[in-house]
């Protein structure tokens, strides 16, 4: 089987040998998006995996790795359409508020291109954790009907002062557990 693991930055990487496809797609969920579409069309993998790290929303501890049971993008907001903030609205005008990803897991992780320093901007999505990458990757995936899951190891707590020092000793720490993870999910599909 073939899973592509697209993850932030080289640091996320590390952990990942070579039973993976591995992308380095840059901070954000439109660099995530760009990476893995142009990923999925080079490898034409069975199934993509969005990997690395995610801010706490109180429900979660530093040092858990999760897998997330959806995704919703935090960012877009058309409520001038009448439509709740989170929904997306595609070219045929179908609106949707999250990406199912491929775990069965109950955890709802939410995306934003802006560093999360509030709980409150996730407050209406009922979010575990936070990143700035699974929509964009869950989204590339979803458009070529391709399973998807995010993994994350929780390296912080959003709203609370990380100095970048800790956060990388952190992620250090726990990024070895993400490919066994992953291997595990993939597993139960």
């Amino acid at each position: 089987m073939k899973i592509l693991v697209v993850v932030s930055d080289r640091a996320e990487l590390a952990a990942f040998d070579d039973r993976f496809i591995k992308t380095v797609s840059g901070i954000g969920p439109v660099f995530a998006a760009a990476a893995a579409a142009d990923s999925i069309i080079r490898y034409r993998p069975d199934v993509v995996v969005s990997a690395g790290s995610a801010g706490s929303l109180g429900k979660l501890d530093i040092g858990d790795c999760v897998s997330f049971g959806s995704v919703v993008y935090a960012d877009i907001d058309l409520s001038a359409y009448h439509l709740r903030v989170g929904t997306s609205l595609t070219p045929d005008r179908r609106t949707f508020s999250s990406i199912r990803m491929a775990s069965s897991s109950e955890h709802i992780l939410a995306t934003s291109a802006a560093f999360a320093s509030s709980r409150e901007r996730y407050s209406s999505f009922n979010a575990s954790a936070a990143d700035m990458e699974a929509y964009g990757v869950a989204y590339s995936a979803y458009l070529e009907s391709i399973p998807c899951l995010a993994v994350k190891a929780i390296t912080d707590i959003v709203g609370e002062k990380t100095d970048l020092g800790d956060y990388r000793k952190r992620l250090n720490e726990i990024r070895a557990k993400l490919p066994e993870m992953v291997l595990e999910e993939v597993a139960a599909l």
